[in-house]
């Protein structure tokens, strides 16, 4: 960066023209990301902005667009994927110098939609059929909520998948699956703290810090934290938030939260004891039986009420109803990546 130039704010006002409306089925993040994508690399060349300019705030933006700002916080990371900006907490987004180039990367956006077609492939959906929700997508292909909800949104834009109500079902089925030859930044930075795990690192051994690990290999904090996720789903390090940090796992089973938990055992309630219709225990009695908070049964029961499998009704004649019975236990919790000993850990 040259010593006489500062980084300065750039304004909502300097950024037009705008987008301004959307089509019926048509993908926000994608549309705003692909004119924030434009405007960025022309104002680079034509000098309107530099390396390290600040973007706008997410919420002046959102306000601006008309659209919320998870929508916009969504685009960033797309941005980011594409190289294009960095986001650092208590500093902001600022616009990274294109000349400073790190490996060519595939967005995990990109990444996300292979990951989703190989899904419906591998699993032989056909038209019409419903897919799972977005969180159990999200556990099964191991990517956030976000992403695959961007991704998913993307298949509808190109006909493969379409919206039904709350759900989504398999429209056409005449694709394929292309060959990435790059990885996310966040993939290969997991390979690499892995690498670091294997050779520095010994079982129960707490890791440095996120932001220690983000100066040792010259990435951001976040995607730390998004490697480090990748690498707590393969089961071979165990983080908590707090004092404890994060420790090298022995690979043998993802701990649960209670209420991860209390979820568990009340799906193998319903698959056991219920019937469609069937009305459940009230919360306080479900919290009594578990030995957990109420609350800790409210956010159980919100994530199955979220995977179809229960509804809410209020009133006098209100309570939890189940709405769907898992047939068989292990497709029930194939997001969660039953072993004998992960049994053993829930049920002590």
């Amino acid at each position: 960066m040259s010593q006489t130039y500062s980084p300065r704010h750039i304004t909502v006002a300097e950024m037009a023209p705008h987008v301004h409306s959307f089509g019926i089925n048509e993908n926000k993040v994608n549309k705003i990301t692909a004119w924030l994508s434009d405007w960025i690399k022309t104002s680079l060349v034509s000098g309107k902005i530099k390396p390290n300019d600040f973007m706008p705030a997410k919420g002046d933006l959102a306000f601006h667009i008309g659209v919320s700002k998870g929508t916009i916080q969504n685009v960033f990371r797309n941005l980011e994927d594409f190289g294009l900006v960095e986001s650092k907490q208590r500093i902001g987004t600022y616009i990274k110098d294109s000349r400073i180039s790190a490996q060519k990367l595939t967005s995990k956006r990109e990444v996300a939609i292979e990951a989703v077609k190989e899904y419906l492939i591998k699993n032989k959906y056909q038209p019409n059929d419903f897919i799972m929700s977005i969180r159990q997508l999200a556990k099964t292909t191991g990517f956030s909520n976000s992403t695959i909800r961007v991704a998913v949104l993307h298949l509808v834009s190109e006909g493969i998948l379409e919206k039904m109500e709350r759900s989504f079902v398999v429209k056409n089925i005449n694709f394929s699956v292309g060959e990435l030859e790059s990885r996310t930044l966040a993939e290969k930075t997991a390979a690499n703290i892995q690498s670091y795990i294997e050779n520095n690192c010994k079982i129960g051994e707490k890791l440095p810090s996120n932001t220690e690990l983000a100066e040792y290999f010259k990435v951001s904090v976040k995607t730390i934290h998004d490697a480090l996720s990748r690498l707590a789903k393969a089961g071979l390090i165990y983080s908590r938030r707090g004092r404890y940090g994060t420790v090298v796992s022995n690979g043998s089973a993802e701990r649960l939260y209670f209420y991860e938990k209390t979820e568990l055992r009340i799906r193998q309630y319903i698959a056991q004891e219920c019937e469609v219709g069937s009305k459940l225990p009230p919360i306080a009695e479900l919290a009594k039986n578990y030995n957990v908070s109420p609350k800790t049964v409210k956010k159980a029961l919100d994530n199955l009420a979220d995977d179809g499998y229960v509804a809410f009704n209020r009133g006098r004649y209100g309570g939890t109803f189940v709405l769907d019975i898992p047939q068989h236990i292990n497709e029930a919790y194939k997001w969660l990546a039953i072993s004998l000993d992960y049994v053993s850990n829930v049920e002590n």
